[in-house]
């Protein structure tokens, strides 16, 4: 076996930490970079003082054998539970059912959408607030170049961005040729979420919407998920823009984009037969909060599962690669760490 290798990991997503999990359990010294105060990535929850909403991925769906082995521990511990939603469709016509193929599982951190991740942390080196904006080589170690603190204190034998493919380009201009190409050509779409807290119940027939068409593209009663149940009837709901859609109005008036989502949120619920009999469902939210994740998702479908350049000592995962969602993200970082491992043990 060769010596331990220090390890440095740029973001401490779902990917990231995956990886820094395999890596960290076969003797390696992993260090993980994040730029927030917390862990979590795209599995986020925004938390109030009175209320919280998960913006980011809405749940998640386990198909693999090694994920589904993973969330499995998590239900175990009960950081992650089944939510079972009454879905519907908007077709552009009117709301219809959602028909499922039956293997379609859903689950949610519990009791917020960030609890595994930070359940994942908990044996990690996870250094917060801290962002990466420059890795370069000395006497053959990577270092890392942070915003917040400058140079980090400590050499690594190996880099890994688990971040988008437009930071991750950022970084790597001077580095990997390779990487840097193939990240710099992906194209990465916004997405604005708006989180809205309301009073009273809503009376309509859907805790979760898919819409096909418009302003939005998805629609969730935050409330409906285990966990998040709010005082007396007042709930939380969250709204997806539609990709195209936040990428035209991706630099518009942040008060104007959250009146048109809300617009559109009320043109759906009139479609709803309970809503329609109920003269208090189009009701103004008590308080809203709108978020605008600039790299939601890749325009193309993107299935490799990560990369790796030899030579420079660079790797790249993250849910962008391998088919996108939680899942794609958690086996990106997984089987990025296995090849790391494989060759440390080779050598």
């Amino acid at each position: 076996m060769c010596t331990d290798k220090r390890v440095a990991i740029i973001g401490a997503g779902i990917a990231g930490l995956s990886c820094a999990t395999a890596l960290q359990k076969a003797g390696f010294a992993v260090t993980l970079f994040e730029k927030s105060r917390g862990v979590s990535g795209r599995l986020s929850t925004r938390v109030t003082d009175a209320w919280q909403c998960d913006h980011g991925a809405q749940y998640f769906t386990a198909r693999d054998p090694l994920f589904d082995a993973e969330v499995q521990c998590w239900v175990a511990q009960d950081v992650a539970r089944v939510w079972q939603p009454r879905l519907m469709v908007f077709d552009g016509k009117s709301l219809i059912p959602k028909v499922d193929d039956g293997k379609n599982t859903r689950y949610v951190g519990y009791p917020s959408n960030y609890t595994p991740a930070k359940w994942l942390a908990k044996t990690l080196n996870v250094v917060p607030e801290s962002t990466v904006i420059g890795i370069h080589q000395q006497d053959a170690q990577w270092l890392v170049n942070v915003m917040e603190q400058g140079v980090y204190p400590e050499s690594f034998d190996e880099v890994i961005l688990a971040i988008p493919a437009p930071q991750a380009a950022q970084l790597l201009k001077h580095t990997s040729a390779t990487l840097f190409s193939l990240c710099n050509a992906v194209e990465m779409r916004p997405c604005f979420a708006l989180m809205l807290q309301f009073d009273q119940t809503i009376p309509c027939k859907f805790d979760g919407l898919f819409v096909q068409t418009g302003v939005l593209s998805w629609v969730a009663r935050n409330s409906a998920k285990p966990g998040r149940q709010t005082h007396s009837n007042a709930e939380v709901w969250v709204l997806h823009a539609a990709a195209e859609w936040s990428a035209t109005q991706v630099d518009a008036d942040r008060d104007w984009v959250a009146q048109e989502m809300l617009s559109a949120f009320h043109q759906l619920l009139k479609l709803d037969t309970s809503v329609q009999a109920s003269a208090n469902a189009l009701q103004a939210p008590q308080q809203f909060s709108l978020h605008r994740w600039l790299y939601a998702d890749t325009a193309n479908s993107i299935t490799d599962v990560y990369h790796y350049d030899d030579s420079e000592r660079i790797g790249i995962c993250g849910d962008w690669m391998n088919g996108g969602k939680v899942q794609g993200a958690y086996l990106s970082g997984l089987h990025l760490a296995h090849a790391l491992i494989s060759a440390k043990a080779s050598c």
